[in-house]
């Protein structure tokens, strides 16, 4: 039910603690992530009816994505990116999908900054 309209619902800050990274450390004790997700979604019958039904219930998302960041063990954020687009495209089908996901405390001597990954599944490279 996406449209051209722009409309989008917008997860942000969604921290997830998660067993991810290439050094060992990190996939045993495990450690925190920040994700920013939107999804691309005509807005207008539900900001005219307010029902839920009318638009996608992102607390079904964030639920399902604090499951999969507890049972996820892998390397990369790449990967971790990609099972989070699974995800959101088995709860809300081909839904224009953007992302970010940050790794909180990157294991690097001397960088005390940000590390991330944005991907995007189902959406025009024009937009």
């Amino acid at each position: 039910m996406s449209n051209g309209s722009g409309d989008r619902i917008l997860v942000r800050g969604l921290r997830l603690w998660a067993h991810v990274g290439v050094l060992e450390r990190e996939r045993q004790l495990g450690q925190w992530f920040e994700l920013d997700f939107s999804l691309a979604w005509d807005l207008e019958a539900a900001g005219a009816s307010d029902r839920l039904e009318h638009s996608l219930d992102y607390s079904q998302a964030i639920r399902a994505l604090q499951r999969l960041a507890a049972e996820l063990r892998c390397l990369t954020l790449e990967h971790f990116a990609e099972r989070i687009l699974d995800c959101l495209e088995q709860l809300y089908g081909a839904v224009p999908t953007r992302l970010e996901l940050r790794k909180c405390h990157a294991p690097v001597p001397g960088f005390d900054g940000v590390v991330g990954v944005q991907r995007s599944r189902h959406c025009q490279l024009a937009s």
